[in-house]
């Protein structure tokens, strides 16, 4: 479009250089229209953007109204031209607009617009290509030192403009222009024409500095508008959401992301620094005061001296590699040699703390929210609960309001799959009035919000419904168990109660009994709450009593006849009930407990692993004495018995602890006179099943059992096969057998004893 008044501001999405040059290209222009590459869908709140409360980084959100899980985010930070073109315009009283491919025919199409737009930006990147054109191979640094670093003004544009056109003519030739490109170019200009038609002034257009020869070219508006034409379209719905600089870096996975926000932010406050000509000395500088802020908060030393002397060394770095002012490289490169004194750990913390940052944004009060999103922020002023993308840990005390108020908060957001807190435990000790969370907030949850409003419009309301319609989606046992947990400790009793009735219905006729212990253990531990929280003790005591009797009846048939998987998933059952039934006040439901587990250990029908397990367990419970422990091992590692079923056996009974065969001799010698009495056959069939049952040892656990094989046999013990300790022959059986034991103990062959 050869149209003088039409003015193309090619750009880098957020560069602190580029916005500057816009700023400045803008002043110069004094354009009566500003068109924006971005979201026509969002035009309705571009108006937002200059209100007092507005904060970058901030993003727009655009979704598909009957599906929002179909969603774009367009991320705005201070230093990014579109924001600052946006200001600019909003400031003077201008149109703007935004003139790229609406979303709402991308969300219609989303697969394919997504995969051809990743193959287009793996098919090319501009910027390493212009810096090999320049003999550069860092694209990245070389277009920070030409453009970003110096905010060149105006003229910058007609370098850009040309360079990318010689780039593009090369790649074109090489390579098809993806079709969702063609469609973006086509309404741009489409729209940049409608502009020139209907103004009679300049007209400005931000856009990527890769889109200017396509934009520039004199196209046929009738043929783009004919590509566009009968193409699908979503309902779309537009808002703000407050954005993070994590999500603005590219380590983000954001397509569009910049390696440093923080530093690029330092740049944008140099740019704007007034009556004072930029100093790379000063530059410098006020960075490396930063690094040394940041060392002194976190304890370690950071002298005056040491901060002039980083700053020179950047500035000299800079000069040495033909940079104007000291870039990132410089800057973390004298930190390290200074403030760091070498530690690349220390530069890590500067990089995540300074040169990708944590900041969130903030939107105005304003702006219209959708009803959820509203909701949670009346609750997190009202609880003082500020949302951060750096992960925060927060102690709650539920003897207070307001510490029950940010539970249930954060459990029902939890419910409605909005997790911005995860609770790490709830300490015992007080009286379990004790929760630690750990809080981090990601923009995609604002997605969440909007996935949930079909629940409700409040938080409570979506919360209570998400939870009733679990048993429609995910009817199982213990997925309704937790969720009754849940509804408990988010303060919604009604729903708690309603589900409560429900699961009572399908315990009676689920003969699935893993499930049912399952089920039963958050129920056990939420009653732990009694004193904190109103829950309905009875009528939940009752429902734990009557699936704890069904469990102890079905135990022992629900153990016969079972594949591995399914033996994995009743021991996983079984250790989980073993742990929360001490927990239960029902002394009947703790002794019927123990009975079943006799009865299961006495089973030969039962699985040879869960049977060792009960036995142990009995043991350990003083519920059976040594010597009938040693009867009943001796008897299951008999000859009679099929080696692979006697491993399985020995495998649930050793458990996830040694210190039973470190603390009784005899069972440990009976145990050891069974492994040697194996057959080679035997013994290699056997190994793999040993070898796993050891690994949950501790390392020093198997580190004593090892010294225990080399000591022999204990005085009393009578093994007929036993050599004496000082036998000569049993030290050279223990030196040959020394690498298959490490082996099966799983110990370096380095391990001194």
């Amino acid at each position: 479009m050869s149209d003088p008044r039409l003015h193309l501001l090619g750009i880098r999405h957020h560069g602190p250089g580029s916005a500057a040059s816009v700023f400045a290209a803008l002043e110069q222009i004094d354009p009566e229209c500003v068109l924006i590459e971005g979201p026509p869908d969002a035009d309705a709140i571009l108006g937002f953007a200059d209100k007092a409360g507005m904060r970058p980084p901030v993003a727009i959100l655009v979704y598909a109204e009957d599906d929002p899980a179909r969603s774009v985010f367009y991320p705005f930070a201070t230093f990014s031209p579109e924001w600052q073109a946006i200001q600019w315009a909003l400031a003077h009283r201008r149109t703007v607009r935004f003139i790229d491919l609406p979303v709402r025919y991308r969300l219609a199409e989303l697969d394919v617009s997504d995969e051809e737009d990743q193959q287009s930006n793996l098919r090319r990147d501009p910027l390493t290509e212009l810096a090999l054109a320049a003999g550069e191979s860092d694209g990245e640094s070389w277009w920070n030192g030409l453009v970003e670093q110096t905010a060149s003004g105006p003229e910058v544009f007609a370098a850009i403009g040309e360079a990318m056109a010689v780039l593009r003519t090369s790649i074109e030739q090489q390579t098809q222009v993806p079709i969702l490109e063609e469609r973006r170019e086509a309404h741009m200009r489409t729209e940049i024409a409608t502009a020139l038609s209907a103004t009679a002034g300049s007209i400005a257009v931000v856009c990527g500095a890769w889109h200017v020869p396509a934009l520039r070219q004199a196209g046929d508006v009738k043929k783009d508008r004919q590509s566009l034409k009968g193409l699908p379209q979503a309902k779309t719905v537009a808002t703000w959401v407050p954005w993070t600089d994590m999500r603005l870096a590219a380590a983000s996975g954001y397509g569009a992301g910049i390696i440093s926000p923080g530093w690029y932010r330092h740049l944008w406050s140099e740019f704007h620094i007034k009556g004072q000509e930029r100093q790379p000395l000063q530059v410098a500088a006020r960075w490396q005061v930063q690094v040394a802020r940041l060392l002194r908060e976190e304890g370690l030393p950071a002298a005056t001296a040491s901060i002039i002397e980083a700053s020179r060394l950047a500035v000299s770095l800079a000069s040495v590699r033909g940079f104007p002012l000291p870039g990132l490289g410089e800057m973390q490169d004298a930190s390290l040699s200074v403030l760091c004194h070498g530690d690349d750990l220390l530069l890590k913390l500067i990089g995540r703390k300074l040169v990708i940052g944590d900041d969130i944004g903030e939107i105005d009060d304003s702006i219209p929210q959708m009803p959820l999103a509203e909701d949670l922020q009346r609750w997190q002023r009202k609880l003082r609960m500020k949302p951060s993308p750096a992960e925060e840990e927060m102690a709650v005390d539920l003897r207070t309001e307001t510490g029950l108020q940010k539970s249930a908060l954060l459990h029902r957001l939890l419910l409605i799959d909005v997790p911005w807190g995860r609770m790490m435990h709830a300490q015992a000790g007080r009286g379990t009035f004790r929760e630690v969370w750990t809080l981090v907030w990601q923009p995609e949850l604002s997605v969440k919000l909007v996935e949930a409003l079909h629940f409700g419009t409040t938080i409570a309301q979506a919360a209570e419904n998400a939870a009733l319609a679990v048993v429609e989606k995910q009817p199982g046992l213990a997925r309704v168990s937790g969720v009754i947990g849940t509804c408990l400790n988010a303060d919604l009793p009604e729903a708690a109660e309603k589900l409560t009735v429900e699961l009572q219905r399908l315990s009676v006729s689920s003969s699935d009994i893993a499930q049912l212990m399952l089920a039963c253990v958050p129920l056990i531990r939420v009653l732990r709450y009694g004193t904190a929280r109103k829950i309905p003790r009875g009528a939940l005591s009752n429902l734990v009593t009557g699936m704890s009797a069904e469990i102890c009846a079905g135990l022992v048939p629900a153990s016969c006849g079972l594949s591995d998987d399914a033996v994995a998933t009743m021991y996983m059952a079984m250790q989980q009930y073993d742990t929360a039934i001490p927990l239960f006040e029902d002394q009947y439901g703790r002794e019927a407990w123990l009975e079943a587990l006799g009865a299961l250990e006495q089973s030969d029908a039962s699985a040879a692993f869960l049977r060792g397990f009960a036995l142990r367990h009995l043991y350990d419970s003083q519920q059976r004495g040594a010597g009938e422990t040693a009867t009943r091992l001796s008897r299951a590692l008999s000859n009679a018995v099929p080696t692979q079923e006697a491993g399985q056996w020995l495998e649930g009974f050793l458990g996830h602890s040694a210190q039973l065969l470190l603390n009784d001799a005899q069972l440990f010698q009976l145990i050891d006179d069974w492994l040697a009495g194996l057959t080679e056959n035997s013994f290699m069939e056997l190994l793999p099943v040993l070898r796993r049952a050891v690994t949950s040892f501790d390392p020093m656990e198997r580190r004593h059992i090892l010294e225990q094989v080399k000591r022999g046999p204990a005085a009393d013990t009578k093994s007929r096969a036993a050599l004496a300790p000082d036998d000569p022959r049993a030290a050279e059986a223990f030196v040959k057998a020394l690498p298959l034991i490490k082996t099966i103990l799983g110990l370096s062959d380095d391990t001194a004893i």
